[in-house]
């Protein structure tokens, strides 16, 4: 007994899930989409190329790290990926927060705008409102024909970054190209920091303190003067404090100060304690933005006497950074989580976070007598965006390049600049630049620049005369490649000699005399863009393999590599087996054979490398049907049978036999009865269902002297008919044949089923004799339809009344079934889950019998989901004697509105909380614009919320939140007038009669005293092995 009772729980428990499974749902249908053959044109985001990504390696550098306040422009490769022309698409770019990988809330800028731009006219058809930046792009080409500056209106974007953690999303989309919504948007992951740079500057000036240049002559006393500027464009109000400049001096007889401290003498706070308040001041030299007293660049002027001694005829001053102090919240001031403590703390060349340490220190030189000098004034590496035409530039004389370069051709730009002591000279020059990785060094040489846009020919150095063609400045580039790794890059002015014109010839004797201003070095990192993989496609859209024929298939790559390099491609199976492909047409195609194994699905990867070793991954999967045809031999009456399926599946096996045949066989919608002429079954292996089933087609053939009429199958006592029309004449005279196609969606044929040919003349069975009559629909509350109908006539048992929907087209071709009813059943209800409030539903009800059906009646209804759109307005309440009178006016005249609906609360409430009130007695309803409702009787003081809402003539209601209030004030609780008993403040607001609780406490009781009973049971000493599992 103790294993009985679980399981007659379990046996209910499952008769009632299975109760309530509808049977429809336990019919399998298959679903066919319809593909469309059409070309289309796809837009894909093919890779974002600035900025970078940023990547850290495990001890905490990074590449591609932004600076902060410094501008960035986006850059990308947006293509047409489809195979038609794109003449509709925008794109967006957009900056989120990086929370831990994962894409937070869009970031901001310092004014509270969302960092989104909209290019809602990249490519669009011309002759519209807006000029389009294009107007087609073909397939397989880049919008812009490459690389693409993204703009807004012809203006690049320009995202002036704070430091932080970001994710920069780039996407496309279209209005008419669907395509592959896959490859519509990318995302890199960028880390912004802070940054700054502290620049130490050198000039000679005159006695006036106007800056004279940086080379002198002549062995008088000398002024110079020392610069000390900060540049720190993301970080707001930032200043250093007492910057030490450390001097030295070269072929002099008295120099000036062996140091000096530079700045703007403030008052500052010396530290600080924030959660008190406290500060304690002092006096430093400032240097940077103070605020209102604008930005200081730290200055001091010195003197120094060239050496008289003949064999010192150059003299030169160098000052270099050696420390300064940085007032904030440091580690070593004292603070912890609890309080914050801001102090100042000095920094040298082995601490700070000075970004270019080249700036750091400067030259200036003189001679005695004349003095020979060129300086190398700049010093930047230029790429080419060749689709847009335009540069970019990297670097600069103490601007170190920090972002990553990819590999390819790069231009070395260089400006010479004159800076002798005297204008009387010309120069021969020319630039070299020494290039040096892993491997060794490579040398260039110019004095030119032809690789620019504006090209620069040679010119000597100096100021021109009517001889001879100089300049103050020289200009000199190189194009070179690089390819994947680190290098250095250094560039140096070289004077060659002096242009006598007297004579025309080059005295080479003369040379540079200060050489410490000839040379730059660019430490540049090329790191290798990794190839894409865009899209993968299989020409066969439905592959069918068939052992009687060899079909290729052809798997193509749609890819990109950002450097143009030869890719290898490496096509391989699930089991990560290579593909046998050939790719004689294409590289980046594979055309194998179809074959059974790929059934039913076929993975195939694809994983391309480019010359660098990078490489990217994806793989597809291809449905792959089998086809296969099953043939009779030996069967009586000369039948012979063909049976082929196209199936999701392999291993099926379909064997034919002989079958008895029928006499006096009635058939389904025919009268009278009739004897079949040959017969045959069909046994199959297992059979398949709707889903993995495509097609199937029998086949049959006969003599024509069998006199067969029609062909039908029996599948256990069910006849369906396949054909009755004439039979089909062979290629093979006195054969005759037919043919059935069963739709697609269908099942597969069962195991033994039976196919008939019979022979005479079918004559068709009448229609029901019963007619619909008074059929009516009409619209419910909810967007419902009520269908009613009743019956003329004598219904017979085999004949039911079908009632179908059809949505806007009263003729549809794919009607909604509502079901089949006796005739006992005269109404059904469709239900509004399955409306859309103001659309017409066509509704027609006929007597069926096996297809064959009486008159059909019909009737539309609109569907009825929501009320007109009107309002209460000016709602106001009066009170009078225990009842407010509620009164407002309708915001508009509508003859849907049939009635109003008050309702009212203890509380403000919302729309949705309203919804919730209706049905309750907390709702009052109204056939016009005023309601008395009683007051409440339970004592208290208050505010009463109120608000009204329209009811249409099927009861759809509006809901609104509460407009209007009233105070409520009672000091005694007065008689229900519902009842006459009295009511407590208790009962009032909780709703619940008192003796409620009585009725609940007893319940309780009961159930631990019969639960104290049954475990108590299970105490019997004769029972100490039974399950009591209660």
């Amino acid at each position: 007994m103790n294993k009985m009772t679980p399981m007659i729980l379990v046996m209910l428990m499952l008769t009632s899930v299975l109760a309530s499974i509808d049977y429809a749902e336990l019919q399998e249908t298959k679903e066919i989409e319809e593909t469309s053959g059409r070309a289309e044109a796809d837009p894909a985001v093919a890779v974002i190329t600035s900025p970078r990504e940023t990547t850290c390696t495990s001890s905490g550098s990074c590449l591609n790290e932004l600076l902060s306040g410094i501008p960035v422009n986006f850059k990308a490769y947006l293509k047409n990926s489809g195979d038609a022309d794109l003449t509709d698409m925008n794109y967006k770019v957009e900056v989120y927060a990086d929370n831990n990988g994962v894409k937070g809330q869009i970031a901001q800028d310092e004014f509270g705008n969302d960092l989104s731009w909209s290019n809602d006219f990249a490519v669009c058809p011309a002759g519209g409102p807006v000029a389009c930046d294009e107007t087609s792009v073909a397939a397989g080409d880049f919008v812009g024909g490459g690389e693409l500056t993204l703009s807004v209106a012809g203006n690049p974007v320009v995202w002036t970054p704070a430091s932080g953690n970001y994710i920069v999303i780039v996407s496309v989309s279209s209005d008419n190209a669907m395509g592959d919504p896959g490859n519509d948007e990318l995302g890199v992951q960028v880390t912004v920091r802070d940054y700054h740079d502290v620049a130490v500057e050198l000039s000679w000036v005159d006695s006036s303190g106007n800056e004279i240049g940086s080379s002198v002559e002549g062995d008088d006393a000398k002024n110079f003067k020392v610069s000390v500027s900060l540049e720190s464009p993301g970080i707001a109000n930032m200043t250093i404090r007492n910057a030490t400049v450390e001097m030295t001096y070269t072929g002099v007889d008295a120099g000036d100060s062996a140091s000096f401290t530079v700045g703007v003498n403030s008052t500052v706070d010396t530290y600080a304690v924030q959660e008190t308040g406290a500060v304690t001041t002092g006096w430093a030299y400032v240097v940077g933005d103070a605020g209102n007293m604008n930005t200081h660049v730290g200055q001091t002027v010195g003197t120094i006497i060239p050496s008289s001694s003949s064999s010192e005829s150059v003299y030169e001053v160098t000052a270099t950074l050696t420390g300064y102090t940085l007032y904030d919240a440091h580690q070593s001031c004292g603070g912890d989580v609890f309080t914050t403590i801001t102090c100042e703390e000095t920094f040298d060349s082995t601490n700070w976070g000075d970004e270019y340490s080249g700036s750091n220190t400067d030259s200036i030189k003189g001679s005695v007598d004349s003095f020979h000098d060129a300086s190398l004034y700049d010093f930047q590496i230029i790429s080419m965006n060749a689709a847009e035409e335009t540069y970019d530039y990297y670097g600069g004389i103490g601007v170190d390049i920090t972002s990553t370069l990819s590999p390819g051709d790069y231009i070395l730009y260089s400006e010479v600049g004159y800076d002798s002591s005297s204008m009387a000279f010309l120069y021969a020059w020319n630039m070299s630049y020494t290039v040096t990785d892993s491997i060794g060094s490579s040398y260039y040489y110019t004095d030119n620049c032809t690789d620019l846009q504006v090209q620069h020919a040679y010119k000597y150095l100096g100021q021109a005369t009517q001889k001879t063609d100089a300049d103050m400045l020289g200009e000199a580039c190189v194009t070179i490649s690089l390819s994947e790794g680190d290098y250095s890059i250094e560039a140096e002015a070289n004077i060659l000699g002096q242009w006598l014109e007297t004579t025309d010839t080059l005295d080479d004797k003369v040379v540079d005399m200060s050489l410490s201003n000839n040379r730059y070095t660019h430490d540049v990192t090329v790191e290798n863009f990794a190839p894409q993989i865009l899209s993968l496609t299989a020409d066969l859209k439905d592959a069918v393999y068939d052992s009687e024929k060899i079909v290729d298939l052809t798997l193509s790559a749609d890819t990109f590599d950002v450097e143009g390099d030869n890719l290898v491609y490496l096509w391989t199976d699930s089991d990560a087996n290579t593909l046998p492909c050939d790719s004689t047409n294409s590289p980046n195609e594979c055309v194998i054979p179809l074959s059974e194994s790929m059934v039913p699905n076929f993975e195939y990867n694809l994983e391309v490398q480019d010359s660098f070793g990078a490489s990217d991954f994806a793989s597809a999967v291809l449905n792959v049907m089998n086809s296969q045809m099953f043939s009779s031999t030996g069967l009586d009456n000369g039948l012979e049978v063909d049976y082929n399926i196209v199936y999701q599946s392999t291993g099926l096996t379909v064997d034919f036999d002989n079958a008895t045949t029928v006499s006096a066989q009635e058939l389904p919608n025919f009268a009278g009865t009739y004897d079949s002429l040959a017969a045959f079954t069909v046994a199959t292996s297992t059979t398949y269902s709707s889903d993995k089933v495509d097609s199937q087609t029998l086949d049959v053939k006969f003599s024509n002297n069998l006199g067969a009429t029609s062909m039908w199958i029996k599948v256990g006592n069910l006849w369906q008919l396949l054909s009755d029309s004439a039979p089909s004449e062979t290629d093979v005279g006195g054969i005759n044949s037919y043919s059935y196609t069963w739709d697609s969606g269908t099942e597969m044929i069962g195991i033994g089923s039976e196919v008939h040919l019979f022979g005479g003349v079918l004559t068709q069975d009448a229609s029901p004799e019963a007619n619909i009559t008074g059929f009516a629909a009409s619209a419910e509350k909810a967007g419902g339809i009520s269908i009613n109908w009743m019956i003329d006539g004598t219904m017979l048992p085999d004949e039911k009344v079908f009632v179908e929907v059809c949505e806007t087209d009263a003729n549809c071709a794919s009607p909604v079934s509502l079901g089949s009813f006796d005739s006992t059943e005269t109404d059904t209800l469709y239900s509004g889950t399955n409306t859309v409030h103001g659309v017409t539903y066509h509704i027609s009800a006929a007597v069926c019998k096996s297809g064959l059906c009486s008159n059909e009646a019909t009737a539309s209804v609109v569907a009825d989901k929501e009320v007109d759109d009107v309002t209460a307005t000016g709602l106001t309440i009066t009170e009078s004697g225990e009842t407010w009178v509620v009164s407002w006016n309708a915001s508009a005249e509508s003859d849907d509105v049939a009635s109003w609906l008050v309702c009212y609360n203890k509380a403000s409430f919302t729309a949705t909380e309203m919804f919730a009130m209706i049905g309750t007695d907390k709702c009052v309803a109204t056939p016009t614009t005023e309601a008395t409702i009683n007051k409440y009787t339970s004592a208290g003081t208050y505010d009463v919320y109120f608000t009204a809402v329209p009811v249409d003539v099927v009861g759809n209601t509006a809901t609104a939140a509460s407009s209007t209030f009233v105070e409520y004030s009672r000091d005694d609780v007065t008689t229900n007038p519902d009842d006459g008993s009295q009511t407590t403040e208790t009962e009032a607001s909780s709703g619940v009669p008192t003796w409620t609780w009585g009725v609940i406490g007893v319940v309780v009781v009961a159930a631990f005293v019969v639960g104290a009973f049954i475990l108590s049971r299970g105490d019997d000493g004769d029972d100490e092995n039974k399950e009591w599992d209660y």
